[in-house]
């Protein structure tokens, strides 16, 4: 591995518009995370969000939506389980209109890739998929997809995909924590359907 991959981002703000219309546009965010008391490392991820979000789809109409909804993803990182506040409650804590944040996050989840996990009430939470926790998800996913693969092709063990999934909750859930319980089901769907695919590839 080259050393210049590594920390390598796309966030190229310059790329798209002015250093002095950035620097404003990103101060007028952190100021809007500060008058909502939150904590500083959640400001900090929000105003990456918003950096990330103009640098692929530009300024929007509406900054102050669009910081809502930035502030209400890294809200609802799963680790914030239980967080069963309602889209309007938040809304109207911040003072948008339930339509322009439901469209911003929409939005922000499209444009940044946005993984979504949904607990057993369907309240959404977000993993950022080039964060941590995904990387984390998908390294775990990639190492016993491989395991299951040669063993399969060695016939040492046949392939079985809900097997190989529940080995892959057991690691994520119960002994390295990075997602809590409750997302089991919904991640597991979604673990599932992508081996679907990669299983279906390999040769047997």
């Amino acid at each position: 591995m080259n050393a210049e991959t590594f920390g390598k981002t796309d966030l190229f703000l310059w790329d798209h518009s002015s250093t002095e219309e950035t620097i404003k546009f990103l101060k007028s965010a952190y100021d809007f995370f500060s008058s909502q008391a939150v904590k500083e490392s959640y400001k900090v991820f929000a105003l990456k969000v918003v950096a990330k979000y103009i640098t692929k789809a530009g300024f929007p109409r509406d900054q102050k939506a669009l910081n809502a909804a930035a502030l209400y993803v890294v809200n609802r990182l799963p680790a914030s389980y239980p967080n069963h506040g309602s889209k309007k409650e938040f809304a109207d804590r911040l003072n948008v209109t339930e339509t322009s944040l439901d469209w911003y996050v929409n939005s922000l989840a499209e444009q940044l890739g946005f993984f979504t996990l949904r607990d057993r009430k369907n309240f959404p939470y977000y993993v950022e998929k080039d964060g941590i926790t995904f990387a984390v998800i998908s390294s775990v996913v990639k190492v016993f997809v491989e395991e299951s693969i040669v063993q399969g092709l060695a016939e040492i063990k046949p392939f079985d995909i809900k097997s190989v999934v529940d080995q892959i909750l057991d690691m994520l859930i119960t002994k390295l924590r990075i997602v809590p319980p409750v997302f089991r089901r919904d991640l597991a769907t979604k673990i599932e359907a992508d081996l679907q695919e990669e299983f279906a590839n390999a040769v047997i």
